[in-house]
């Protein structure tokens, strides 16, 4: 088993498609936070670290509860004892075992949470799953599927756990300020870290005690928009067939020689293009919005339920 002393101690949770790539991109270049998992394409990087296991929910459709997840390889080669080791896995937010972790073993962890209105949090979802190769269900056919459940979230059903789930963020939230306290939870808004990233990172600054200074300016967003390239290679490269495996275990034994060369033959298949935004009709937003009223009602209201240093908030009026 590979042991590691040094352990991410400064945690993105998410949401989901709530900013935790942007910041781990602009924070992991400030020269006291060191990233393990550099070396993964940005938008591959949740490592899960906690999580790690036969995992006890459902964590997106095509992972069901009972898979094994196997955190991605930490690399801790060129860590010079920089203060913080900072992770981004968005799922620990809702994960009860990633939370007692933290809170029993973990007591210098500080954690991040960012949020964005539920019901873009359940569009914006919907519309990752649809990047992916294994997974193809309109927004129609995906909201007939919960409503014949009547919106119960079910862990032994991956088909609507994750869209359920996610955007009903906040009885999660207020367990994690409960369990850690005031001292090491930051709550961040999408519109915060979109509109001015500067004062995020200058209020992460104070609250980590590093130098503002050396905070990068350049605010690039990372996250990858468009769909999935058509382009018949790049689909083979996606999804190769059962012999491609076979022939590079042959010709090809070490593994680690196999990752090098062909990983980033393998990447170009994950091409993206540009698509038109679809059009949500009123009436699917308004069966939306009245089912995550409750949350919907905490994020609009964030002030008026938790405690006010916990949130990083600039003035956006």
């Amino acid at each position: 088993m590979q042991s590691i002393l040094d352990v991410p101690n400064l945690l993105l949770i998410g949401g989901p498609k709530c900013g935790t790539t942007s910041l781990l991109t602009w924070l992991r270049k400030h020269p006291e936070i060191y990233h393990p998992w550099e070396k993964i394409p940005i938008s591959a990087s949740e490592s899960g670290f906690l999580l790690g296991g036969v995992s006890d929910s459902p964590f997106s459709p095509t992972k069901p509860k009972g898979t094994l997840i196997l955190p991605n390889e930490i690399n801790m080669d060129r860590y010079n004892q920089e203060s913080w080791i900072i992770d981004k896995s968005p799922q620990h937010l809702y994960s009860t075992k990633a939370l007692d972790s933290v809170a029993n073993l973990l007591p210098k962890a500080k954690v991040i949470i960012t949020l964005r209105d539920p019901y873009d949090l359940f569009i914006s979802w919907h519309g990752e799953m649809n990047k992916s190769i294994n997974y193809d269900v309109s927004l129609e056919e995906l909201l007939v599927a919960i409503e014949e459940k009547s919106w119960e979230v079910n862990t032994n059903d991956p088909d609507t756990w994750s869209f359920l789930t996610y955007p009903q963020y906040s009885n999660f939230v207020k367990l994690w300020i409960d369990k850690l306290g005031e001292d090491r939870v930051r709550i961040i808004t999408l519109s915060n870290i979109s509109k001015n990233p500067s004062f995020v990172l200058q209020s992460l600054s104070k609250w980590l005690d590093i130098d503002s200074e050396k905070m990068p300016n350049d605010f690039t967003i990372k996250n990858v928009s468009g769909i999935l390239s058509t382009n018949p290679l790049r689909k083979i490269l996606r999804n190769p067939p059962k012999i491609f495996f076979f022939l590079a275990r042959i010709f090809l034994p070490s593994r680690a020689l196999r990752k090098i060369l062909i990983d980033p033959i393998r990447r170009l298949g994950w091409k993206h293009i540009p698509s038109p935004k679809s059009t949500i009709s009123k009436e699917i937003e308004d069966r939306v919005r009245v089912k995550l009223s409750k949350d919907i009602e905490f994020f609009e209201n964030l002030q008026d339920y938790v405690p006010p240093n916990v949130l990083i908030n600039y003035d956006l009026s």
